[in-house]
């Protein structure tokens, strides 16, 4: 910035060039140097501007050493007022200005972080809790469990206490409703649904229940590779970092689930919305019909059983950002970054934090460290044609498929995340999932002085 000052000292009438002809030498440079030393000792530090020259000042003078340029376009020069002073400056108007969202490609007006159209300011957090609540009573709902037999009698429990209960139609996947025919022919009450009925489930599910453990919100994902209901997962398998809700309170919390509604304030439950990545397999540079895929927690590329490790070339909106050569990568959700990506050396991020996990597997450098990238990020990973082997990609640890030298992948955040039922909120949830399934920060508390006889407890969440 350069700004226009006025002094109250003389200025030489004449540049070098004509004084030489009319003055002697030695005594011009030595009122140059007089006149230098008198400005240096009355300016001050905030009245220094940028000039061609190394130490230049502001000012309205030209020496030989010292080539001085000062122009302003924000202010007014300022006047003496006669009286051995200088007038106060009186500013312009402040410009105005708006921020605008787009995508690289496309523009549109979005100012609701400007405030007054001259400066910025958020009116809250880019993220807030949301509340689910139903504007018409819920009227059908999606019974899936773990595979296997043994918690068959958990599902009939819930599944009475939605027929019978909250008056709801019951629907459970065919393999289910097989085993419930030759073992509890007595509940005539299930529905369920064929492979050609699987696309259209979003249209008539108002809500699914997850009984077992990750595994099982992972397959509810795989079933709605559009729109999402809402889900309420009860802890019945192995880990359950997604399950936090008890088998035991199902009937309390399915009432809250369903009774929900609209206009009562505050009656609804809270809800976290997953974000989930969609993606698309290309065989030389063509997308492949049928092999879309919207996944929960990562998409993984990597060398299978190549005995070489893979080069990966990876690509933001067509811009080459960095090449992978190691086992692989992965990129994940915030929900996923508790899964493989923690495992290879990834950040732990909180579910509502809109962001793609950018994480190596083992990759052969020193310097390559996860990143999280925005969620407006758009991605590309490809083997290139000169790779000396071929890769393997997989869809939440399912639909693996080989990637040829030339093919690739498009990954971004998919516009349909998962709702996922909330026991208390979305952050308490997620620190009792991170202690209760990781240990997370589980230590010996430190004793106080005094008291070194005594255990020290270690500290876990309520």
């Amino acid at each position: 910035m350069v700004w226009t000052m006025t002094r109250r000292w003389p200025c030489p009438s004449s540049s070098p060039a004509s004084s030489s002809a009319s003055g002697d030498a030695s005594q011009r440079r030595g009122e140059a140097r007089s006149l230098w030393k008198a400005r240096r000792s009355h300016l001050t530090h905030g009245e220094r501007c940028e000039g061609s020259g190394r130490g230049s000042w502001s000012g309205s003078c030209r020496t030989r050493r010292h080539h001085v340029s000062c122009s302003s376009s924000l202010s007014p020069t300022p006047s003496s007022n006669g009286l051995g002073g200088v007038e106060k400056r009186k500013f312009q108007e402040k410009a105005k200005f708006q921020l605008c969202r787009t995508d690289g490609f496309t523009c549109e007006t979005e100012s609701q972080h400007v405030a007054e159209g001259s400066f910025v300011k958020f009116d809250g957090p880019a993220t807030q809790n949301h509340m689910l609540v139903w504007k018409s009573c819920p009227k059908t709902v999606l019974v899936l469990k773990k595979r296997g037999t043994a918690l068959l009698p958990k599902l009939t429990e819930v599944a009475r206490h939605l027929w019978y209960e909250q008056n709801l139609q019951v629907v459970v996947e065919p393999e289910v409703a097989g085993e419930l025919e030759s073992l509890h022919p007595d509940l005539d009450f299930f529905e369920t649904f064929d492979e050609r009925d699987v696309a259209k489930l979003h249209e008539f599910v108002d809500f699914i229940v997850c009984l077992g453990g990750d595994g099982v919100v992972l397959h509810a994902s795989n079933l709605f590779p559009k729109a999402m209901p809402p889900v309420i997962s009860f802890h019945l398998g192995s880990l359950g970092f997604l399950t936090n809700h008890k088998h035991e309170d199902h009937q309390l919390d399915l009432s809250n689930m369903c009774n929900s509604c609209y206009p009562t304030p505050l009656s609804g439950v809270f809800v976290t919305l997953r974000m989930r990545l969609s993606v698309q397999v290309l065989r030389k540079g063509v997308p492949v019909p049928g092999k879309k895929f919207e996944v929960l927690n990562e998409v993984c590329v990597d060398r299978g059983s190549n005995s070489y490790l893979c080069m990966i070339e990876c690509y933001e909106r067509n811009r080459l950002i960095t090449k992978v050569q190691g086992d692989g990568v992965l990129l994940s959700t915030p929900t996923g970054s508790t899964a493989y990506s923690v495992s290879a050396g990834g950040s732990i991020v909180h579910p509502s934090v809109p962001a793609i996990l950018f994480t190596p597997v083992c990759p052969h450098s020193l310097s390559f460290r996860p990143v999280l990238l925005p969620d407006s990020a758009e991605l590309e990973l490809k083997v290139p044609e000169r790779a000396r082997s071929t890769a393997w990609v997989s869809f939440d640890g399912k639909n693996k498929e080989e990637l040829l030298q030339g093919d690739s992948i498009t990954v971004r955040m998919s516009d349909y995340p998962m709702p996922s039922i909330n026991k208390t909120d979305e952050t308490d949830d997620w620190f009792k999932s991170l202690v209760r399934c990781l240990r997370w920060n589980e230590r010996l508390e430190q004793t106080p002085f005094g008291d070194e006889e005594e255990e020290g407890s270690t500290y876990t969440l309520p």
